[in-house]
């Protein structure tokens, strides 16, 4: 039985279609929905490579954990064997994967750690911890903080608190960025270094323009200020450093030389001809359609085998239990490289007909 969902007026329908007098194995894949993300994309991709091998999907985004319950206990009670889960919260969901537990679903955690629960059963994602740790080393390159005598002043706006992901990446930037706030190289006005002071509900731009209004005025910034000048801001994803940008152009008339340099976005359509053309500085890659293929991967060997091999002391401790995890390495993309990025794109082109990037 093959599962799919279709939205009718804001309400999600399931419906089946029978493939053969077999009923095939039902994967539920419960996602977030959430502005400007690529959520619905990943998830396309992993539905497709799932059908493709003959599988019965049900494919579910939610806009808030309230659905995100719902759309998982009706996973379960609809005969679901596994469910691949992106976390809205990564703490909310441990009630309603006990009862995928205790029916014996495996749980396979994407991209977002759910923890607090020992109903997971494994992880696949990237490497946050190493993005934080390049997109900072990124930043001392770049600024050559190894040298320079002057003070930079620094603020952060990290992702969603209730999101292990952004922890990983902060403390991933601040084990490179830490000991130049120790010796003065760095400085933050607002004094909200630490992550739940920077930290922006999920991941929402919205929440990112109202911040950086009250650092402005807390921190009584001033462009070409020797000692007030907003130099750096760190942010994630794709939503909070495009809310900086425009709050900074329009509200308070940073012309595009006179910006601070904004980390944060992930490569997404026309970013590598952007940093060519000198539109944009830089990128975070991550290679989705692979996740979605490598979280497919995880399902195959758990429906065919009932095991996984994972790489020795590849895992991640969620609170109660170590999972096992693959994870994906990020790369920083800028001019310095974006070349071979583009060429790539277009050697996928020529195969596939089709450009993603």
């Amino acid at each position: 039985m093959k599962i799919k969902k279709i939205a009718v007026a804001g309400v999600a329908i399931c419906y089946s279609i029978f493939l053969s007098t077999a009923m095939a194995e039902i994967i539920g894949i419960s996602f977030p929905n959430y502005s400007s993300s690529s959520w619905p994309v990943q998830g396309q991709y992993l539905q497709d490579y799932l059908e493709e091998d003959g599988y019965g999907v049900s494919y579910m985004l939610a806009d808030n954990v309230k659905n995100q319950i719902k759309d998982i206990r009706s996973m379960i009670d609809n005969g679901c064997e596994i469910l691949v889960v992106a976390s809205i919260e990564d703490k909310a969901l441990s009630k309603v994967l006990d009862e995928a537990k205790q029916k014996n679903i495996t749980v396979i955690a994407y991209d977002k750690p759910i923890m607090n629960s020992d109903a997971v059963d494994y992880y696949v994602t990237f490497d946050h911890y190493s993005e934080g740790v390049k997109k900072a080393q990124y930043l001392v390159d770049k600024f050559k903080l190894d040298e320079r005598k002057r003070r930079l002043n620094v603020e952060f706006f990290s992702g969603a608190a209730s999101d292990n992901v952004a922890r990983d990446i902060y403390n991933g930037e601040m084990s490179v960025l830490e000991p130049y706030f120790d010796s003065g190289i760095l400085g933050c006005l607002s004094f909200e270094t630490d992550f739940e002071q920077s930290s922006t509900r999920y991941w929402n731009g919205t929440s990112a323009k109202k911040r950086l209004r009250h650092i402005i005025s807390l921190s009584q910034y001033r462009r070409h200020s020797k000692n007030k000048n907003l130099d750096i801001i760190i942010s994630e994803g794709n939503d909070i450093p495009e809310a900086l940008n425009r709050t900074l152009t329009r509200e308070y008339g940073y012309k595009k030389h006179e910006l601070p340099f904004i980390t944060g976005p992930d490569c997404a359509e026309g970013s590598f001809t952007k940093i060519k053309n000198g539109q944009l500085p830089m990128c975070v890659f991550k290679d989705t359609q692979t996740l979605a293929y490598m979280a497919k991967v995880v399902v195959d060997r758990v429906s065919n085998k009932g095991f996984v091999t994972f790489l020795e002391n590849s895992s991640y401790f969620n609170g109660i239990d170590d999972i096992p995890t693959y994870s994906l390495p990020v790369s920083v993309v800028d001019r310095n490289n974006v070349e071979s990025y583009l060429a790539a794109k277009e050697r996928e082109k020529t195969a596939s007909g089709t450009l993603n990037l």
